[in-house]
């Protein structure tokens, strides 16, 4: 054999075998599983916008990659160099490139729980945000009042109140407060069959889907018992229509409580007459919003309200009521609830 022919064959056999060897060393990578450092499961956030090398550096910091240069190649070979999604990861155990490629392509990011009860207001919903660290209260408040944003994404009204659905919902470690807002509302849409432009008639009454959204926020809030919601509702229906104008202001304390942003304590006098379009003690009618996001039991109630005669209720020590068709049978009930206090 000629040294030409030799040198070659020797040039093949070391290609190969470096080939060979960079192919064994990669599908190690790819498919050994890698551990955390710390023996731990380990939780890592990847910033929106972020590329596939700062992408891999977080992740070759918190230990969960071997190598950055390896992870890149595959991205490219699995084509998920741009398709990786941002949000918080948590890695344990067992894990390969493989599958934290797979898993961060698919956006199988960690999702925070977050209650919205029935009956809450846009602060406290804020501040149930802000409690898990996903939402700038002041920033979230805001939004919900901004009439440009509002209409960008398709709310009827210029104020968010009564729209963001109560359910429990899983948001993503940075997640902006425009989506937060975005996907409440989208909920109350899913859930909520009601044209807030629309004009039905109820127990006789005229009403706006929006003058529904506004009863069902007061009766949420009026209203402790699921059963007696459309009998409340029925209350304020019966008032409304009526012809004697002191009847028509509902007296709702739920509202005064609103307007004075009094969320605890005992109402005193004074703030029954608290100058203000929200109270519906001496403004006649609902008031110019929501006061609350209502469930969809005090919607329904809202919507369907018991044939009743009733014009007033009070508060029973079981958090029912009692209700009456005339202000000497309330009055009586009233006494009736100071004498077993």
């Amino acid at each position: 054999m000629s040294e030409k022919k030799k040198t070659l064959t020797a040039a093949v056999k070391f290609v190969t075998a470096f080939f060979m060897a960079l192919l064994s060393a990669v599908i190690f990578c790819f498919f050994i599983p890698v551990q955390p450092l710390s023996g731990e499961k380990v939780n890592v956030y990847i910033n929106y916008g972020s590329g596939i090398r700062a992408i891999s550096r977080e992740l070759k910091n918190a230990g969960i990659i071997r190598n950055r240069t390896v992870f890149r190649i595959y991205s490219i070979i699995t084509g998920n160099t741009t398709k990786l999604k941002a949000g918080e990861y948590e890695f344990g155990f067992g894990e390969n490139i493989a599958g934290i490629m797979d898993r961060m392509a698919k956006g199988d990011v960690i999702k925070h729980p977050v209650t919205v009860t029935e009956g809450m207001d846009v602060s406290e919903i804020a501040a149930a945000l802000a409690s898990k660290n996903m939402a700038d209260p002041v920033r979230f408040m805001a939004l919900c009042r901004d009439a440009e944003f509002l209409k960008r994404n398709g709310f009827p009204k210029n104020n968010a109140e009564g729209f963001l659905f109560p359910d429990t919902y899983g948001f993503v470690k940075g997640e902006t407060e425009e989506r937060i807002i975005a996907a409440m509302y989208a909920r109350f849409k899913q859930k909520v069959n009601l044209n807030i432009d629309e004009n039905y008639v109820i127990n006789g009454y005229k009403i706006s889907g929006y003058g529904i959204l506004k009863l069902a926020s007061i009766i949420e809030k009026e209203a402790q018992l699921d059963s007696e919601r459309p009998k409340v509702a029925s209350v304020f229906y019966n008032r409304l229509k009526s012809e004697e104008a002191y009847l028509q202001r509902l007296e709702s304390c739920a509202t005064v409580r609103y307007a004075k942003n009094k969320k605890k304590g005992a109402l005193l006098y004074k703030d029954l007459k608290f100058n203000s379009p929200y109270n519906t003690y001496i403004a006649i009618g609902l008031p110019p919003g929501p006061i609350c996001n209502p469930g969809i039991e005090s919607i329904e109630a809202a919507m369907a309200p018991a044939d009743t005669k009733y014009r007033y209720f009070v508060v029973k020590a079981d958090g029912g009521h009692t209700f009456s068709e005339t202000l000497g049978q309330h009055n009586a009930a009233k006494q009736q609830y100071k004498d077993n206090k």
